[in-house]
Formats: structure tokens, C-alpha cells, sequence
């Protein structure tokens, strides 16, 4: 249809140019199973390294009873205490008197000691004595305590599992009996440490 007819010299190349750029833009390739692994490696990576939550053991509050104690409350006795002791002796007294907490007639003071790190004392509401928590500091990582005022019995699950180790809770019950804690339970939990309810010492969900 253009035979025979003249054609400006500018539209020509117009033309010509639209035409190549027609052939240089092919549709895009769709991605192969293959590549879409290496386009995500991240979505890959976070589904292996969720770790199973260790299933805890019943709670035995129920087992070992305690009545009590409601008389007068009396002040942390820091006179023939440690130096680790009177270091705490405010929040001790703070402890005290808030009241039974675990074993019928103890206080209990937790506090922090680092980063995924606490320890703690128990204050006896009837003579003031302090002792020390039957776990706690530096060695016991992401430590999580459960006791009740009404029960002798404390449960402590603590993580053990380091980046060059394969993650594991480890679980000790103990009882307070005659005034020294003593352990009735150590076990080494497969996966990783679930949040535990301070008052029912039953897992709560993963942390």
C-alpha cells in the first residue's frame, strides 16, 4: 500500500525503531521449582528450625500439702546472714512482707542476675530466716520457677541447649522438707523449654 508513495525520512525511522524494540522485550521466563528455592532460602531455613516444646510432667502441688501460715509476719533476719544476703536485704524485707507465697510459711524474692538469668531467697514468714532458692544464677539459663502457698512441692525447668548443642529443658522438682529443699525429680526434657504458669507448673505455650 506504501508502493509508489514517498514516506517522510523521520517517520521511517520512528517505525523502524518501535519494531526492534517490539523483538527486544520478550515475556519474562516463569520461575522453575529449582530457582524459587533459591529466590526463598529464608521461608526454608524457618521451617527447620522450629523446635518441638518439651512436654512437662504433671504437677504434684496436690501431693505435698501445706496449711498456711496467717499469724503476724516477721522481718528478713539479716543479722547472721551471708554478705550475698544483707546485699538484698530491701528487697527482702519487700518479699517479707507481701506474705506467704510457697511452702505454707515462705516469702519468696526472685530476682535478676544477667541477661536469661535470676535467683532468689525464701524468707520464713514465722522466724525470718532466709535460704536461698533451690536453683538459680548463671547456670540455670532461661530458668522458670512454679510454686504455690498452699504446697511444699517447687518445680524448675531451665534451658540447656547452647548454638554447638541440640536444645533440651531440663526439669527438677523439689519438696521442702524441715526446712531444706530436696530434689524428687530430675529429668532431661527433648526440645525446647515451654513458658510454664508459675501457680500450675503445667506448660503454657512455647516461649
Amino acid at each position: 500500500m506504501l508502493d509508489g508513495m514517498s514516506m517522510n525520512p523521520s517517520i521511517m525511522v520512528l517505525l523502524s525503531l518501535a519494531a526492534c524494540g517490539e523483538k527486544a522485550a520478550p515475556p519474562p521466563p516463569v520461575p522453575t521449582a529449582a530457582a524459587a528455592m533459591v529466590l526463598s532460602p529464608v521461608a526454608e531455613e524457618a521451617g527447620d528450625s522450629d523446635s518441638p516444646a518439651a512436654v512437662l510432667p504433671p504437677a504434684a502441688f496436690q501431693a505435698h500439702p501445706a496449711q498456711v501460715y496467717t499469724g503476724p509476719l516477721a522481718k528478713p533476719a539479716l543479722g547472721r546472714g551471708d554478705a550475698e544476703v544483707k546485699m538484698y536485704r530491701t528487697r527482702l524485707r519487700e518479699a517479707a512482707a507481701r506474705g506467704v507465697e510457697f511452702g505454707g510459711r515462705y516469702a519468696v524474692m526472685i530476682s535478676g542476675c544477667g541477661t536469661e538469668c535470676i535467683f532468689g531467697f525464701v524468707i520464713d514468714a514465722k522466724t525470718g530466716h532466709v535460704m536461698p532458692l533451690p536453683a538459680g544464677g548463671e547456670d540455670y539459663r532461661q530458668l522458670q520457677l512454679a510454686f504455690r502457698p498452699d504446697s511444699r512441692w517447687m518445680r524448675a525447668i531451665w534451658s540447656s541447649g547452647y548454638e554447638s548443642e541440640a536444645e533440651a529443658c531440663i526439669l527438677r522438682d523439689f519438696v521442702l522438707d524441715r526446712g531444706t529443699f530436696r530434689p524428687v525429680k530430675d529429668e532431661v526434657l527433648p526440645g525446647a523449654c515451654p513458658e510454664m504458669g508459675v501457680e500450675t507448673g503445667e506448660a503454657m505455650g512455647p516461649r
